[in-house]
């Protein structure tokens, strides 16, 4: 009984989906199968591999009851009409006119093109051939042939797709671990103050950043940096690990945040696209028993500062552009005075955007966490806020993103 076109196809992704090392590894093993069942009147077969820069194909595997003409061998495209013939049809069946194939007994034949299509001048040739010999008498097998290249071509596909989401995947989880380790530790002590921090990736890698910068020969002094990179995934990633090793050296030469900051949107234009922004927020904290704060904030959701004495809260306001929106920003400095028992929580828009499917979390949730747990160590109301914007976040959600805090307290 003859194989149904449905048959061979189930045949061919049966071989197809079994471990290979290679594409040619499972085009061979597909090759061997096609010819050694009876249900096609198939002799014999080859495979031809395409190189484009030397406008030829060569004969990589042979298979069957026919006179090998050799591995290796190699046919220019000018030379052979079949060649243009599969790259306009695909699949070709015809007599065979090429000499040195008809003297090794091949009078018919028939091919079909497998895979992509590579531009080698104006023709468009498939990467690889499928070629098969049958015997003189036999009717042609058209239809099963374009099902073999249909189901070979469409195997290569997966296998490449795979291949590359695996590769992604691997690259992603390296970047994931790279951005774990740029990440300071969670709990910061310096001078009079606590920091505490944590950020949250939405995906194996993410667009937000925190860092603790001790200013080099200046034990009195700490650089505090959170910053939001627009876009998602890896480019996100790319640019928030670019920026933040860009803030911790220019810590180490500027003095001045204004300065610093144009610098970092300067050379964040020259590197990421135009519609490549990032938020960040910068500030420096003095151990001084003023408690003095001087802080730019580019574009970054206000910073909430919580005045022990009144108990009441104020924000930061914005005191520049975004970084990389506008060629030459300027940004002001604002200061503040951290009284004994104040704090200033920091964090990224993947808080107060985090939803229920209904409504935001929001600036006031945070201010009314800040307030019922002013007492408790930064870590604590750190791990609060987040444990309250998971808990409003975990049903209904139709947006999710980033998720970073930075709790500053002067506890004394």
């Amino acid at each position: 009984m003859a194989m149904t076109q449905r048959t061979l196809y189930k045949t061919i992704e049966k071989i197809g989906t079994m471990e290979h090392r290679s594409e040619e590894e499972m085009l061979t093993a597909i090759l061997e199968e096609i010819v050694k069942n009876d249900r096609i009147n198939i002799i014999g077969g080859r495979i031809w591999k395409l190189h484009p820069d030397e406008k030829r194909y060569e004969l990589i595997f042979e298979e069957g009851n026919i006179e090998p003409v050799g591995i290796g061998f190699r046919i220019s495209l000018k030379d052979y009409e079949v060649f243009d013939q599969v790259a306009r049809h695909r699949t070709v069946l015809a007599d065979e006119t090429n000499r040195t194939l008809r003297r090794k007994g091949i009078t018919k034949y028939s091919a079909t093109g497998i895979g992509n299509t590579v531009k080698v001048g104006r023709t468009a040739y498939y990467e690889y051939l499928m070629a098969f010999n049958t015997h003189e008498n036999e009717h042609d097998p058209g239809f099963m042939l374009s099902i073999a290249g249909q189901a070979v071509t469409h195997l290569l596909e997966k296998r490449r797709t795979e291949a590359e989401k695996r590769s992604l995947i691997t690259e992603m989880e390296h970047a994931a671990d790279l951005q774990r380790q740029i990440l300071p530790e969670h709990e910061y002590n310096f001078g009079r103050y606590e920091l505490y921090g944590i950020s949250i990736p939405d995906r194996t890698v993410g667009g937000d950043f925190f860092n603790y910068y001790q200013i080099p020969g200046d034990q009195g002094r700490l650089a505090v940096a959170i910053g939001d990179a627009a876009s998602k995934g890896l480019p996100a990633a790319v640019q928030a690990l670019f920026v933040s090793g860009a803030l911790m050296m220019s810590v180490e030469h500027e003095s001045k945040i204004s300065a610093m900051l144009r610098h970092i949107n300067t050379i964040n234009r020259k590197i990421f696209p135009s519609d490549k922004l990032l938020s960040l927020f910068f500030c420096e904290l003095f151990n001084v028993k003023e408690g003095l704060m001087l802080y730019a904030n580019a574009g970054h959701p206000v910073p909430i500062h919580y005045h022990a004495a009144t108990k009441q809260c104020s924000v930061l306001s914005v005191t520049g552009p975004i970084i990389g929106l506008i060629p030459d920003a300027t940004f002001t400095v604002g200061s503040l005075n951290m009284q004994k028992g104040d704090i200033v929580l920091l964090y990224t828009d993947g808080i107060t955007e985090a939803n229920n499917g209904i409504d935001e979390f929001g600036e006031q949730k945070i201010i009314d966490i800040i307030a019922a747990n002013a007492d408790k160590p930064a870590k604590v109301l750190c791990q609060q806020l987040l444990g309250a914007v998971q808990v409003f976040s975990a049903t209904g959600s139709v947006y999710s993103d980033d998720k970073t805090v930075v709790v500053i307290k002067r506890p004394k």
